[in-house]
């Protein structure tokens, strides 16, 4: 769910672009020119991207391995709680110290790999992730100078409706996966 922060920017950028939008309209350059407005979804274009979703796979892949290793280790809490519940009924407090020691080390072992695992995937995702998003602007602007785009809009935020000759999405989809291939292809 989006925070009520990040709703109120995007309607500001939102009023922002339509204020713009319509003083290109109002100030004339659109009777004495054509005007020329594209859109995308960066999403999809993310989604249909190979690179894209090969990161996303291997950092799935990472936050299930993190998770499992987690509940490993919640186990093995769950197991000295249990075992020290059925120790206590026979023993007395002090001889149950041990296991609130191992349960405590247990608990803050967890807490340490979650805050280490967290943020390791943090990294990954920054790692992976930003090339391709730097990439992807690149190519949304590539394309916007090289077939004269005056504006190109990210189509989630503010269209309703757009005419099909005017969504670039698939566009950028196909350069993104024909860069990922000319990469793979060129020897290091």
């Amino acid at each position: 769910m989006k925070s009520f922060r990040l709703r109120a920017s995007e309607a500001r950028l939102t009023l922002l672009i339509i204020s713009v939008v319509a003083f290109c309209f109002n100030s004339g350059s659109i009777g004495q020119e054509a005007f020329k407005i594209g859109v995308v979804n960066t999403e999809e274009v993310l989604k249909g991207s190979a690179a894209a979703t090969k990161a996303t796979d291997t950092l799935r892949a990472a936050g299930e391995k993190l998770q499992k290793k987690l509940e490993r280790i919640n186990g093995e809490i769950r197991t000295l709680q249990e075992k020290k519940a059925k120790t206590e009924l026979f023993v007395e407090e002090a001889q149950t110290a041990d296991l609130d020691q191992e349960i405590l080390q247990k608990q803050q072992e967890f807490q340490r790999e979650r805050e280490i695992g967290q943020q390791a995937l943090i990294d990954k995702e920054r790692e992976l992730l930003e090339p391709i998003y730097k990439n992807l602007e690149e190519l949304i602007i590539k394309v916007g100078k090289d077939e004269n785009y005056d504006i190109i809009l990210e189509k989630r935020l503010i269209t309703l409706y757009v005419k099909e000759k005017y969504d670039l999405t698939q566009r950028l989809i196909d350069l993104m996966n024909e860069d990922k291939k000319k990469n793979e292809e060129k020897p290091e």
